[in-house]
């Protein structure tokens, strides 16, 4: 009772603190729709001047002053999308055995450590403060990610795999998502301004990739080997081009969003067929299917639900006729480029896909060996590797969870699946469908990859999660005039 009373007391003083004019202007400052566009600049500029440590200092001080500043914290979902890219390409090296020794230095050590210490802290005050204040709600899906925590924590119990590693990592998962979802979901509005700020947030993220992609074509020297590309060059510092994938086509949700609610929404549309090529030109396969798929599902909503139909559609002929001439010019490149990006689905007649098929093969092994609770994280794949902490998978989110948290995990996922979906079609809308198309790329994605066991990648998928359940209840109107307003209208209607 005494600490309750001592944390209202202090949560009270801060809050006079917060009223303040000086504080007023920061407020505004990291509260704009704007403020990811300036962090892409300061992030391309850190990312090819090498200053790592700067980008992470810049996005820490930015995080911890909307955590403690801001009413509502809808601002640092859209900073978080950058949390991926301070790694840059002169601080690493795949070439390299100590190709991160850059990171191994103990003052850049200590000082990313402080940084996130001091983000973690605020995370925490803001998830203490919603439950001093009573802010905090339990649901359904929060008692599913809750269940699939569980399973993670318990992962590889029993089995020959099982280490300290297996708890750590587990541990890790575990409160990545729940940490973010719980601390996320109820400091946050979900008004129209909400999502116009996600939507803006990915756009600011897809200049920076486009820049960097763009950059990457011009300069790499054996990027174009045997006249087609050599996407085993795409390589960024912060990741290679399966992660640039993941990360552009989580951008076209946002893009047709924008073009479907703005005056003159047709730019976005035709920005948005810019997205879908980087998509295709970052010769990730996984980014190159899903993008198939989301994209036109999106531009069907745009040209169905979006206003200013006419010039949307219009653009959207244009960029299509523009892709087929464009195809039909360069016929023989094209098929080459394709053939060379899909040349190992099949070897000698097999299933292969770069090794995957074996490595879905295994994870049906382990799961025989450990059905119960599986053979824990820290497995033996014949082919995946370690990288530095994360440990290595079968590149399939379900096939994984199978293999390293057995039955247990796999109920635990399905739950927390279903109660996602059942989420959404309770309250279906334009807004709510960004949101839900942006998850579902990131699922989509990690059924042939390791994304959703990536760290950064499950932090947004935490925040997303945490949007789309804040936003489940269907909005009231309360505002005087509107409701006056609207019962006149119910009345004429009545006549």
């Amino acid at each position: 009772m005494h600490l309750h009373y001592t944390f209202k007391c202090m949560a009270t003083s801060f809050e006079k603190i917060k009223r303040s004019k000086a504080l007023d202007i920061i407020k505004n400052v990291i509260s704009s729709k704007f403020l990811p566009f300036a962090t892409a600049a300061v992030f391309l500029a850190c990312y090819y001047l090498g200053w790592d440590i700067v980008a992470v200092y810049y996005l820490g001080i930015v995080t911890v002053l909307i955590l403690l500043l801001l009413e509502d914290i809808s601002p640092v979902i859209s900073q978080l999308l950058f949390l991926n890219f301070f790694v840059s390409l002169k601080s690493v090296s795949i070439s390299s055995a100590d190709g991160y020794a850059y990171y191994s230095q103990t003052a850049i050590l200590v000082q990313m450590i402080v940084i996130a210490a001091l983000v973690i802290a605020a995370l925490l005050y803001r998830l203490i403060l919603s439950c001093v204040k009573r802010k905090f709600h339990f649901t359904p899906v929060f008692f599913g990610i809750c269940t699939l925590c569980v399973a993670f924590l318990l992962n590889g119990l029993g089995s020959e795999y099982s280490t300290p590693n297996n708890l750590l990592f587990g541990f890790v998962m575990s409160a990545l998502i729940l940490g973010f979802f719980a601390a996320v979901k109820d400091n946050i509005v979900t008004d129209k301004k909400f999502y116009e700020k996600i939507a803006y947030g990915f756009m600011a993220l897809s200049i920076l990739l486009i820049i960097e992609l763009i950059v990457a074509y011009a300069t790499y020297d054996n990027l174009f080997a045997s006249g087609t590309i050599n996407r085993y060059e795409l390589f960024f510092g912060w990741g290679g081009y399966n992660h640039y994938g993941l990360w552009i086509v989580m951008c076209l949700p946002s893009a047709l969003y924008l073009a479907g609610i703005k005056k003159h929404g047709y730019l976005f549309t035709a920005y948005s067929f810019i997205i879908f090529a980087a998509s295709m030109l970052c010769c990730s396969r996984q980014a190159m299917i899903v993008a198939a798929i989301i994209y036109p599902v999106c531009l069907i909503i745009l040209l169905v639900k979006g206003k200013y139909r006419i010039p949307n559609l219009c653009i959207t002929a244009v960029a299509v006729a523009i892709g087929i001439i464009l195809i039909c010019i360069f016929r023989e490149k094209f098929v080459a480029a394709v053939k060379a990006v899909f040349e190992n689905v099949f070897v000698n007649g097999e299933l292969n896909g770069s090794g995957r098929w074996n490595l879905w093969k295994e994870a049906m092994h382990y799961f025989e060996d450990y059905p119960l609770f599986g053979a824990g994280f820290y497995i033996d794949y014949s082919y995946a590797m370690n990288a530095v902490f994360l440990p290595a998978t079968c590149h399939n989110t379900i096939l994984e969870i199978m293999a390293t948290c057995g039955i247990v995990g796999l109920a635990a996922y399905l739950l927390h699946r279903v109660q996602t979906v059942i989420c959404f079609f309770k309250n279906v809308t334009i807004e709510r469908t960004l949101i839900a198309l942006t998850t579902l790329v990131v699922i989509l994605m990690s059924l042939l990859d390791m994304h959703i066991f990536n760290i950064f990648p499950t932090i947004i998928y935490a925040c997303l999660i945490a949007a789309l359940v804040k936003s489940q209840e269907k909005a009231t109107v309360t505002d005087p005039a509107t409701v006056l307003k609207n019962k006149l209208a119910a009345g004429a209607v009545n006549k």
